[in-house]
């Protein structure tokens, strides 16, 4: 969490003539009691300030500024800082007609203090406070060099800007670059100018690109001024609504703006400082950023005075912070400056402190950000939109061999998230998805949340965070190239970061095509691609299973992923006889018409016999419907369950093999029917063992496993050794879940299915990591902050299995080490490919 500066208010203004008056006030802007200190200069010296050629101009600077009673307020709070803490020195600068030069125009940065971080009374600091900037043996910093102290210039704003605008719920940057224009410009009536093109002083679109990467992710959203180089209509147009904040990169002359004339032009024109700073108050826009040369320096007036600068004026016009520049910016500055900038933002620092880490981009050099703001006294941090809703979509989804068409396995159902975000090392996967939600925002997301515990255990973050990517792709594969890719993808991209690609392609689309090229030639066109994910979505789900099946055989894949929507409570009453009728129709089979909802059906299929041939054909059917309208498939096998005679009822109970929430509803409603089977009832038909599992693991979690039903499953049929185990812990007094109990994936998966680790975390009944079936359960629930530190606290061997580790240490292989990795990589993603006897039938 960012940690608060120490506050230092100071108010300077001018008294009569060229004295210079020094107020110490509150936090809350009052006096603290010390009586007010001034300095009376000559009027040469006055002069003398605004450019600090020698050292005795300096002296008078730093002591007229930072007097006595100041120093010693500043070394009192800076003895208080504790390790991280910060000082932050909020200079008040009070403006008045008469004033012999712009309090802004002095270059305070260059007020020098003692370069020691921690002040000791005994020492450097107090000698400071006695005998200020001549203190022999004090070595001395200036205030824009210091690493522990802030620098905030505070001005009265004509109109403050409220302060629930400053704390509200933009969450938008608005990024205009104009660096690209040129030619001659007016600028006050008489004044003309001309600005020269791109040169060797010009930092490109590096600033744009910058902020695009660095509010990647984020809670705030990037919204470039499009096309570049951005003109007055455009900026004005993109500031409506009132953004979080504006950054501008390019030309600054004459207090304004150097924009584009009209959208696509490079011919430059000029837009006034007050113009622009009518813009930002009325929409209210809390932060502007100015990467534009010498935005901050404050220029001669025609009687040598000094006119407020660009910055300033914003600020005053009510603008809360104004972040300018002074000098001259140089190739890559700008973009540096940006990144970092705003890299701070996202993590919560105030503004000041973003000011600072930004200012290492111009180490070395006579350029400095300068930071005005128009909230006098206030807190210097811009409101926290509440994050963004990634989608409400669930993160639930079913690994399938690309054999199977119709069914899903609870024992292979995954977490996306996981899935996704904890591979090894690059990948390609194919996702069956109706729903088609924004599954790059998702991953995104999570993304910056391992990257978020990853900083909050105070990791080293070596390089960028992964950034998750959309491409819409066309209905033919298109020959790729770099621009037309970059051109493509979704939010912008950003060269050079790792990233991951979700290809979303509508299932009526031809799905036979190139894929195993497609992608090859993307991860040629993209070094960074880790994760490429093919996400068929816009139909229903047989139609998206059926393309997600295609592709994976074309990429070579053995299975592919399902998201099946979520099933609904009950259909619509009033349509469901015809509804019903034609869906059932479709699956080959016939109905009469006229029947008016599910139980009719069940009591004519129960009058004929099997009218739709054996009960395999009929459980192919029931099963038919649902993959095709789940509302409808779920209400008839519940009607099936409850009214078809045995042992055809079999028929609904097969169609729900695998599937256990349709089977927990089945049971359920066989159960409320009085009709809880036992296996008795369905001689003559096979129980496949997945069958038998599914049941059992069902009734223990519809707390149906005290009866004589549930007994005769386990004495009849023998379930599974995992599924007996489970079993054992319900037997239990309280069904507690002991570490032991997670020793195997199947063990594991066994407990999640009869719902016994509701109660209970693999990360507290397993915090070392040593059970294979917690590394199961990791890739299975849910990636919530506590698992994902439950894997970050792995060694970096295991960390590697989920790719957040090193290399395998040691130069000498470790044979144990190499055997554990082996069956920790089974257990996350375990074999489709050799299910138990009569799984898949």
């Amino acid at each position: 969490m960012a940690v608060t500066p120490r506050d230092v208010l100071v108010e300077l203004s001018w008294g009569a003539g060229t004295e210079l008056r020094v107020a110490l006030l509150t936090p809350e802007g009052r006096p603290r009691g010390e009586p007010e200190t001034s300095f009376e200069f000559e009027d040469d010296d006055v002069r003398a300030l605004l450019t600090l050629e020698d050292d005795y101009a300096l002296a008078d600077l730093s002591d007229a500024v930072l007097p006595k009673a100041v120093r010693q307020h500043i070394s009192d709070e800076a003895a208080r800082l504790t390790d991280g803490r910060m000082l932050r020195l909020r200079l008040r600068l009070c403006a008045g007609p008469e004033d012999p030069v712009r309090l802004a125009a002095l270059p305070l940065d260059r007020v020098r203090v003692p370069e020691a971080h921690r002040a000791d009374a005994n020492g450097v600091w107090q000698d400071w406070v006695e005998h200020g900037y001549l203190a022999a043996g004090v070595p001395k910093t200036s205030l824009r060099e210091h690493p522990r102290i802030s620098l905030v210039r505070e001005v009265l704003p004509r109109h403050a800007m409220p302060p629930a605008v400053v704390d509200g719920q933009s969450d938008v940057v608005v990024v205009a670059n104009a660096v690209d224009v040129q030619g001659e410009i007016t600028t006050r009536p008489g004044t003309t100018r001309n600005v020269a093109g791109p040169g060797p002083l010009t930092y490109g679109t590096g600033d744009r690109d910058r902020i695009v990467a660095a509010l990647a992710g984020s809670r705030f959203r990037t919204r470039p001024v499009d096309p570049p180089p951005a003109d007055t209509a455009a900026i004005h147009r993109d500031l409506a609504g009132g953004p979080l904040a504006f950054h501008f990169g390019g030309h600054h002359v004459d207090g304004g703006l150097v924009v584009a004339r009209e959208p696509g032009s490079r011919t430059a024109h000029w837009l006034d400082g007050d113009t622009l700073a009518a813009w930002l108050v009325d929409e209210r826009v809390p932060l502007a950023v100015l990467m534009a040369c010498g935005s901050a320096s404050p220029a001669p007036d025609d009687e040598g005075r000094h006119e407020a600068s660009l910055a300033e004026r914003l600020a005053r016009a009510g603008v809360p912070y104004v972040v300018a520049v002074d000098g001259t910016v140089r190739d890559g500055q700008a973009g540096d400056f940006a990144g970092r900038f705003f890299e701070a933002l996202v993590k919560g620092v105030d503004v000041d402190l973003a000011v600072l880490a930004g200012a290492r981009a111009f180490a070395g050099t006579d350029v400095h950000p300068v930071l005005f703001t128009s909230r006098a006294g206030a807190p210097l941090r811009l409101g926290t939109p509440a994050p963004r809703e990634a989608s409400s979509m669930s993160s639930v989804a079913h690994r399938v061999p690309t054999d199977v068409t119709d069914r899903l396995d609870e024992r292979f159902r995954v977490c996306l998230t996981a899935e996704f975000c904890l591979r090894e090392g690059a990948f390609t996967s194919v996702l069956a998805d109706p729903s088609g939600n924004n599954l790059a925002d998702l991953l995104t997301r999570t993304e910056q949340d391992l990257w978020r515990v990853r900083a909050e255990r105070n990791e080293p973050l070596d390089g960028e965070r992964l950034h998750w990517y959309t491409y819409e792709s066309p209905r033919n594969l298109p020959d790729l190239n770099a621009e037309s890719l970059k051109l493509t993808l979704a939010p912008a991209f950003d060269h050079g970061r790792p990233l991951g690609l979700v290809i979303r392609r509508p299932a009526s689309y031809p799905a036979g095509l190139d894929w195993t090229g497609h992608v090859r030639e993307l991860r040629r066109l993209l070094p960074g691609l880790r994760g490429v994910v093919l996400q068929v979505h816009d139909g229903p789900l047989p139609a998206t299973r059926r393309t997600a099946r295609r592709i994976a055989e074309e990429l070579g894949s053995d299975e592919y992923l399902v998201r099946a929507p979520e099933h609904p409570d009950a259909c619509d009453q009033d349509l469901s006889g015809a509804a019903l009728a034609e869906a059932l129709e479709a699956t080959g089979v016939t109905v009469p018409t006229g029947l008016p909802d599910a139980s009719a059906v069940v009591s004519r299929l129960n009058d004929a016999g099997s009218p739709w041939g054996d009960v395999t054909a009929e459980a192919r059917a029931l099963r038919a419907v649902r993959a095709g309208r789940p509302d409808l498939g779920d209400e008839l096998l519940r009607a099936h369950a409850a009214g078809r005679s045995d042992p055809a009822r079999w028929a609904s109970l097969w169609a729900t093999e695998g599937d256990d929430a349709a089977t927990r509803a089945w049971l359920r409603a066989a159960h409320r029917a009085g009709r809880l089977p036992q296996p008795e009832a369905f001689r003559g038909v096979a129980l496949t063992p997945t069958m038998v599992d599914t049941v059992v693991l069902g009734l223990l979690h519809t707390g149906l496993h005290t009866g004589d039903a549930f007994r005769a499953w386990i004495e009849e049929q023998h379930p599974s050794d995992a599924v007996t185990a489970a079993v054992g812990v319900a037997a239990r007094e309280g069904g507690a879940v002991r570490a032991q109990d997670l020793a195997s994936p199947e063990y594991a998966v066994a407990l999640d299915r009869a719902g016994l680790l509701s109660g209970s975390d693999f990360t507290e009944l397993d915090p070392r990591g040593q059970r294979l079936g917690s590394w199961t359960l990791l890739t299975r629930l849910p990636l919530t902050a506590s698992r994902m530190t439950w894997v970050l606290d792995r060694s970096p061997a295991r960390r590697s299995l989920v790719g957040l580790g090193g290399e395998l240490p040691g130069r000498v292989p470790d044979y144990d080490l190499q055997d554990e990795l082996h069956d920790l990589r089974r257990a996350m993603r375990q074999s489709l490919f050799i299910p138990p006897e009569g799984a898949w039938t």
